[in-house]
């Protein structure tokens, strides 16, 4: 009853007079009483421009930030190469440069796009580089729905014995190196958690006693990072190909020495990723061999072996806990690739002796529990939570096992015309399955899957080894067919692939940038397993089942449009549809 009755203000707009001396206008037609009093002419203007940032001005706002940062650079470059410049040792670069260049001897870096840098006189010492996406990818992969297959990014670095002498160093402000290593932990870190983050800002914020392996690690960061995000596209090239210098020159400069350094290897694992979404599948794959390679080299597949008496374990418990990461990371790329590929695996199971990795929380707040081995985990019918690289690694173990099993019954049927214990590796792999499904299905329903890119992934990797045990039981020959079960499995087969494309879907709302960068690989065998079913069953399903599995197919071949947009793996798959 005591509140205000009537507006503070009459409706309509002010008159430009008021306006011009700031004073509360009346509204009053055809004259307000201030411009009466002041026997003025009263105008009012009802076209006015809206107030506030116009829509999408912040977005180019930054745009023009990185094209002007990147006109610095190439700037500073300029000036690098002026004689007298030089003489008077004037140059001036970014203190990420000095900390590095100090003790790698690095070349001045500076790959721009063509359109962006003046053409000048070709030099002796300079070489032409091929580098970066195409100038016209999409901003965003969920605008476009029926993208085309882009071709293949090979991007190139020089060599070590190739490297050109005047490139200059990319400008980065602090702000913006800031920028990528919280970016690096809100989406590279989901899917390759190998970091304990207040010990990472603690030796990257000490950068004058930084190691040579701590300097490769940080480049690697900084460059990971700029793959999961549209607004630091323009960083990716030259990032890249100084962490790829810099991780050759650490190789080369080495000895005949065992001694290596985790920081190196976690490096190599960042690069690895970055170049399957970013180069091409044949040099990702090759830097996974150096990865295996150092992974063998620091045995970290033998971290929990039982130490000889007085022994002592120089590695705190979070040191530790990062080892065990670095390893099961590498051992999940290893399997991913095998399924891929269908080619032999580096990392042998069966001498294996470093536990399964504790929950995420659990390990940044410093709080390392000790886990159980991966063998103990799989024969174990306890279904408690474990954290998602964990529910990764066991499933891609699944999967790599359900490869072996049909190589393994190639070569059996090969040399015998009887397999031996087909059924009952058959029979393991699908309990085992089963068991992992209602793990996940109880820890993490389905309502709270869409909050973890890695949680998605274990499901559709689960997925997928139902659709390879369908595979194995079509190829059994006919004389060892149960055509009850093979009925059976095809239509297990069907569910899986069109699950898969369900959690493609869905991952839109989370966002593409955020998948896991193997993710093509599980919808490529969703697509390939629905576009098979509709091959071999189409003219005996009804119509509506029909519509069903065409739509899911659509599905995942759109999903893959849509991915390769950010990780070229999806264009990689698209090309072997």
């Amino acid at each position: 009853m005591y509140g205000r009755t009537e507006p503070r203000q009459q409706p309509g707009y002010a008159c430009e007079e008021c306006r011009k001396k700031k004073l509360r206008c009346d509204r009053q037609r055809p004259q307000c009483g201030a411009c009466a009093n002041a026997q003025v002419s009263c105008e009012v203007n009802d076209r006015r421009v809206p107030r506030g940032p116009k829509k999408g001005s912040i977005g180019a706002l930054r745009s023009r930030i990185v094209a002007l940062e990147r006109r610095l650079s190439t700037s500073q470059a300029e000036d690098s190469m002026v004689d007298d410049g030089q003489e008077a040792g004037l140059i001036t670069e970014s203190p990420l440069k000095e900390s590095v260049t100090a003790q790698f001897s690095l070349p001045n870096w500076d790959v721009t796009h063509q359109e962006q840098q003046p053409p000048h006189p070709p030099s002796s010492t300079s070489m032409p580089l091929a580098w970066g996406p195409p100038e016209t990818a999409p901003q965003s992969p969920l605008l476009f729905s029926d993208l085309p297959v882009l071709p293949a990014i090979a991007a190139s670095y020089p060599s070590p014995k190739q490297s050109p002498n005047s490139i200059g160093d990319v400008f980065m402000s602090d702000l913006t190196k800031a920028e990528l290593i919280q970016l690096y932990f809100d989406r590279v870190h989901p899917i390759i958690p190998i970091l304990n983050k207040p010990k990472t800002f603690k030796w990257l914020n000490n950068g004058n006693s930084m190691t040579d392996p701590q300097q490769c690690l940080q480049y690697a960061i900084l460059t990971s990072a700029t793959a999961f995000s549209n607004q630091f596209t323009g960083f990716q090239d030259t990032m890249y190909g100084k962490t790829r210098f810099m991780l050759d020159q650490l190789d080369l400069n080495g000895n005949d020495s065992t001694i290596c350094y985790i920081e190196h290897v976690q490096a190599w694992i960042l690069i690895t990723f970055y170049e399957f979404a970013k180069t091409n599948y044949r040099r990702g794959w090759l830097s996974a061999g150096r990865v295996f390679r150092l992974v063998q080299l620091l045995r970290l597949y033998d971290l929990d072996s039982p130490k000889p008496l007085g022994s002592d374990c120089q590695d705190d418990p979070i040191s530790l806990e990062e080892r065990r990461r670095t390893f099961w990371v590498a051992y999940c790329l290893d399997r991913l690739i095998s399924v891929s590929e269908g080619a032999p695996m580096t990392l042998s199971e069966e001498v294996v002796y470093t536990r399964l990795p504790c929950l995420d929380t659990e390990f940044q707040r410093g709080l390392v529990p000790q886990e159980s081995f991966l063998a103990e985990t799989m024969s174990s019918g306890e279904l408690r939570p474990h954290s998602p690289l964990t529910e990764c690694v066991i499933l891609v173990t699944i999967c790599s096992r359900a490869v072996s099993h049909k190589q393994i019954y190639s070569i059996e049927t090969l040399y015998s015309n009887i397999p031996l214990d087909f059924s009952s590796r058959h029979d393991w792999l699908d309990s085992m399955l089963t068991r992992r499904l209602n793990n996940l299905q109880i820890n993490y329903p389905t309502l709270t899957v869409a909050e973890d890119p890695m949680i998605i992934f274990s499901y559709m990797i689960a997925h997928a080894v139902v659709i390879y045990l369908c595979r194995i039981v079509e190829a059994l020959s006919r004389s060892d067919q149960n055509h009850s079960l093979v009925w059976e499995f095809q239509e297990r087969g069907l569910w899986a692939a069109q699950e898969i494309a369900r959690l493609a879907k869905e991952h839109e709302h989370l966002g593409y940038f955020k998948a896991h960068t193997f993710m093509p690989l599980a919808i490529y065998l969703s697509a390939t397993r629905l576009a098979k079913h509709l091959e071999v069953r189409k003219s005996e399903l009804p119509a509506t089942e029909v519509e069903g599995v065409e739509k899911s197919l659509r599905i995942s071949i759109d999903a893959l449009h849509k991915l390769q947009a950010v990780n070229n793996l999806a264009n990689y798959y698209l090309q072997h549809l």
